[in-house]
């Protein structure tokens, strides 16, 4: 006769905060018991409002119930107390308020996870008509967001004006949220600045700008992506040509081996490539020796900063951040560890985040632009698919010493990987 004996205390725990990730990723819900007992013989149920309708039903050592295919669990895991939901190819309806409870033949005790599924929506644009009482409603309008984002207005002095606006939100076929807010403006003012921003996230602002002529408010406004909080967003604006231009004053790499090429630079310095052509250059301490790597002379120790780098027609390439203080000669091994947090692609179609163990990247959509967003004082690095405005990989660390964006084409390859790496313009309509 086989004899089961249930402890008689447990409980089970959840994350603190709410789990946040992007449509198409896979995500895991994490719940555990404690202290951490075997529990393949348990009863693990996943639900969200209908006790009686799970999402996933764990019962005498199987999955008895599954929602949706693509909700699982690790049961190689529960003999550790993991009782984890994992839910795949995440979609907008997964977002909810989860609930798992495990009930061990003796007692049941639950935990709640909220999972929030985001999705950064279209840049924001901005309209004006006239109203009555010689005041002109502007009004800045997004789709495709989820959650609704946070929206700020500014004037031209930087100053936040969003209590005088108005916001409404609508659901679309897909679920997704079109957002409108309306400010009502007097004639004095001349610049304004909408930012819309993820509740749930700390990157991925989006910024649109309206600047109305003195005479007639004629409307000159554009619409840019941008993930460079300043403190007003009027200097983006009128600055932003210095997001891109980066490698303008660039430490170019001098390559020793007559085998191998050095890397070109073009004249306005928004282009770098890897070519049979011989460069001659003096030796300094802050060239790279044998690697295929630029950095830009100007370094960040504070702030948000965001560039987009274009990479289509590339079979590889390396882009991120680099510590002020990295080995520039030798043999390389980009990782935190080192002091790159970088993200690359080989082999065509192999994407890596240089973690100190390389992590492979499932990318759904090749990106043909890649944007870099640099938190320093948050300690994030984040990369994303700047077309389809979709996250690619995120970096958490602590920063201390100045960071350089980090940029290689790598090698030309005979000729299969001579597409330059592109600083971009930031995208104005």
């Amino acid at each position: 006769t086989l004899v089961v004996s249930f402890p008689d205390s447990f409980i089970v725990v959840g994350p603190s905060k709410p789990v946040v990730t992007y449509v198409g990723e896979d995500v895991v819900l994490p719940a555990s018991l404690s202290p951490a007992l075997n529990s393949e013989a348990f009863q693990v149920r996943w639900f969200t409002t209908d006790i009686g309708s799970p999402e996933l039903l764990y019962i005498n050592y199987r999955i008895r119930q599954q929602s949706d295919t693509r909700r699982t669990l690790s049961i190689d895991n529960l003999k550790n107390g993991n009782v984890s939901l994992i839910i795949r190819n995440v979609r907008v309806s997964d977002d909810h308020l989860y609930r798992c409870l495990v009930y061990s033949g003796q007692r049941d005790e639950e935990t709640q996870v909220s999972l929030t599924v985001e999705v950064l929506g279209a840049q924001p644009s901005i309209s004006m008509s006239s109203t009555e009482g010689q005041k002109t409603r502007l009004e800045c309008s997004t789709e495709k967001w989820n959650p609704q984002p946070e929206v700020t207005w500014r004037d031209m002095n930087g100053a936040d004006v969003t209590s005088q606006s108005t916001i409404k939100s609508e659901q679309d076929s897909e679920g997704l949220l079109r957002v409108s807010s309306v400010l009502l403006v007097k004639e004095e003012y001349n610049v304004f600045s909408c930012l819309m921003r993820s509740k749930t996230h700390t990157s991925s602002p989006h910024f649109a700008g309206f600047s109305p002529g003195v005479s007639g408010w004629l409307v000159a406004f554009c619409v840019l992506l941008a993930l460079c909080l300043l403190a007003t967003p009027l200097l983006l604006f009128i600055n932003n040509s210095s997001l891109y231009s980066f490698l303008s004053s660039i430490e170019t790499n001098t390559r020793y081996d007559s085998i191998d090429p050095y890397l070109i630079v073009s004249e306005d310095g928004k282009e770098v490539r890897d070519t049979d052509t011989w460069q001659r250059g003096t030796d300094n301490p802050k060239r790279f020796g044998h690697s295929v790597i630029v950095l830009a002379r100007e370094g960040f120790t504070s702030g948000r900063h965001y560039w987009e780098v274009e990479v289509g027609g590339k079979t590889k390439w390396t882009l991120g951040v680099a510590r002020e203080s990295v080995n520039r000669k030798g043999e390389i091994t980009l990782s935190p560890y080192n002091g790159y947090w970088t993200v690359c692609l080989r082999n065509e179609n192999e994407y890596e985040a240089n973690t100190d163990c390389p992590l492979h990247l499932p990318l759904r959509v090749k990106p043909q632009t890649v944007g870099v967003f640099l938190d320093y004082d948050e300690g994030q690095v984040s990369f994303y698919n700047a077309q389809s405005r979709s996250h690619l990989y995120t970096f958490t660390d602590s920063f201390t010493e100045p960071l350089y964006p980090f940029f290689s084409p790598e090698l030309n390859d005979g000729g299969k990987n001579a597409a330059p790496l592109v600083i971009c313009p930031l995208r104005t309509h």
